[in-house]
């Protein structure tokens, strides 16, 4: 028998984008990988499982300008639909709050780039986006080479802190 014989499907769910990123490195593995990107939900289908548990359309708006479409962000606000002007900016306030204390003061050059842009692409991973990366601040997509924060929530407070 021959290693062509040996069939196994292995899937390795996770959302440390650079171990992916690696797998993705490794010449042994070329050409035998494959990579599914499960992404926050569109606007659309945002749109309409919030209109399912009751959202208005200013409500929809709101908590697609703070929270976008991450599924995690959305059971949360489902949960608190009654004050969700104070749940959204208390979010962004935590959040703001959480990424300075990540950063504690530093220049990361990178984070200046999504003031007017929600991705970046990029050549090489260097240390300054590995940290962010491993902080999950930024996510890091190995497949088309870009970097995005890894929330709308995120890419707002980015916008707040960075100067």
């Amino acid at each position: 028998m021959t290693k062509e014989n040996h069939s196994a499907h292995v899937f390795a769910i996770t959302s440390d984008s650079l171990f992916i990123e690696r797998v993705f490195r490794e010449t042994k593995l070329y050409g035998r990988a494959r990579y599914f990107l499960v992404d926050d939900f569109d606007y659309k289908t945002t749109e309409e499982f919030l209109r399912k548990h009751g959202f208005s359309s200013e409500e929809i708006e709101l908590t697609w300008k703070y929270l976008g479409g991450k599924p995690v962000f959305l059971i949360e606000a489902i949960n608190n639909k009654d004050n969700i002007k104070e749940f959204c900016a208390s979010q962004l306030s935590l959040r703001k709050r959480q990424i300075k204390e990540i950063i504690k003061g530093r220049n990361f050059k990178i984070l200046k780039e999504f003031k007017d842009k929600e991705e970046v692409t990029v050549e090489e991973i260097d240390e300054e986006i590995e940290y962010l990366v491993e902080n999950n601040i930024l996510f890091f997509d190995p497949v088309r080479g870009i970097l995005k924060p890894q929330s709308r929530l995120d890419l707002l407070a980015i916008r707040e802190i960075v100067p």
